[in-house]
């Protein structure tokens, strides 16, 4: 083997992995530009998903008072409603009541009459 090989053979070795190098390099940097791009992406979207949250969590503050009390009005509604009942019942049973003491106090007068 002469030097003149060795050289050639080493010249076309150097190259040959000096463009793989040259190859891995640029196909390493387009994953990275990809991979910046994706996740300026995801930053994006993940900013404009907090917004949107936090949006419809102000919304939520916002409206929860004025449905709590709506639901405080019905109770409060409920329960004067159930006293109002109760005490019709109430008037009504005493009514009843004194119209059976009427009735039976009645009875009890003509059987009296009848027994005389």
């Amino acid at each position: 083997m002469s030097w003149d090989a060795i050289a050639t053979f080493a010249m076309a070795f150097v190259t040959l992995v000096g463009l793989n190098l040259g190859a891995i390099r640029w196909v390493l940097s387009a994953q990275a530009k990809e991979l910046h791009m994706q996740l300026a992406t995801i930053k994006r979207d993940g900013s404009e998903f907090s917004h949107g949250v936090e949006r419809e969590l102000l919304k939520l503050k916002a409206d929860l008072p004025v449905e709590y009390v709506r639901r405080e009005d019905w109770i409060r509604f409920s329960n004067t409603l159930e006293a109002k009942l109760d005490a019709l019942r109430a008037e009504l049973r005493a009514e009843i009541l004194a119209l059976r003491e009427r009735l039976y106090d009645r009875g009890q007068s003509s059987e009296e009459e009848k027994t005389i």
